[in-house]
């Protein structure tokens, strides 16, 4: 029964869209699901590992698949890797999609997650933080996954030290970007190059822990064993084979706590997220023009 899986056949409503017609959040999950296949297809070809991670890999873990509710995914990678991966996305990804990631365009807002890969045509959306997370790049308004680069990290003070470093330099950041509608491109670079060199210094680390650029909430439980992480194995996710975490299960533990693990309520699984929270978190607006 440990492997056992949640089963939600709930419908989520995410809303109506600009012409004023309803949808859920599974068809946000179709559109989604082949930009995570396109960048599996990629890293696969180039033998760069990744992992769902974060929602993703706890709707792995609860329902081999999206959270229900769920409206994005999440990918992680190695530090070092980010270089070919790069490349890979230049030279492999197929035209209906496009990416974004500071090493391309300095005008890309490193606060986001390392890279954005995007749905170049098809249904858009509006993302809940666009003017304090401001796009000055506008490749594509279309929906996304999020991949974030993975770092070695000694312990849990240096992580503290680093993360601490990201939050002053984040105050100055949002002053220039958001208040004053300036591109911080001085700070940017500061902040990119402390981030490959302690990338460098704790590469074999025995904690990984997602770049230290990003000084959100929920950074505080982000620091992991290596062990817990690597190696990369793969899982059955909506009917595919896709890589995740070795221990899928501590990492969830860690990162959202016990309560957000499966429960056995002795005839069947259940997720104890209370149903009245289970909406989406990062659309403010969304359109299908086809449908």
């Amino acid at each position: 029964m440990k492997n056992a899986y949640v089963i939600d056949n709930d419908k989520y409503l995410l809303g109506r869209d600009k012409n004023g017609t309803i949808h859920y959040i599974s068809e946000i999950q179709e559109v989604v699901l082949p930009i995570i296949l396109e960048i599996d297809r990629i890293c696969r070809k180039n033998n760069i590992p990744y992992a769902l991670a974060f929602g993703s890999a706890l709707g792995l873990y609860n329902y081999q698949g999206f959270i229900p509710w769920d409206d994005d995914a999440d990918i992680v990678f190695n530090y070092e890797d980010l270089d070919r991966l790069i490349e890979a996305f230049k030279k492999d990804l197929k035209p209906e999609f496009v990416f974004d990631a500071y090493e391309v365009d300095k005008r890309y807002n490193i606060l986001q997650p390392t890279i954005k890969v995007k749905n170049k045509y098809g249904p858009a959306m509006v993302d809940v933080n666009y003017k304090r997370l401001k796009d000055r790049i506008h490749s594509s308004d279309g929906f996304f996954v999020d991949m974030v680069a993975l770092t070695g990290m000694k312990s849990a003070k240096a992580h503290r030290k680093l993360l601490n470093k990201s939050r002053r330099r984040m105050i100055s950041y949002f002053i220039q970007d958001t208040i004053f509608n300036h591109d911080p491109l001085v700070l940017k670079a500061k902040m990119k190059e402390d981030e490959k060199k302690y990338a460098i210094l704790y590469k074999d680390a025995p904690y990984v822990c997602q770049t230290a650029l990003l000084p959100f909430p929920l950074q505080k439980k982000n620091l992991f064993p290596r062990e817990m992480l690597y190696p990369f194995k793969e899982y059955d996710f909506v009917g595919h084979k896709l890589y995740s975490f070795n221990d899928v299960e501590g990492f969830c533990r860690i990162f959202f706590g016990e309560d957000s693990l499966k429960k056995f309520d002795g005839e069947k699984w259940i997720d104890p997220f209370p149903k009245k929270k289970r909406k989406v978190a990062h659309i403010k607006s969304f359109n299908f023009p086809n449908k």
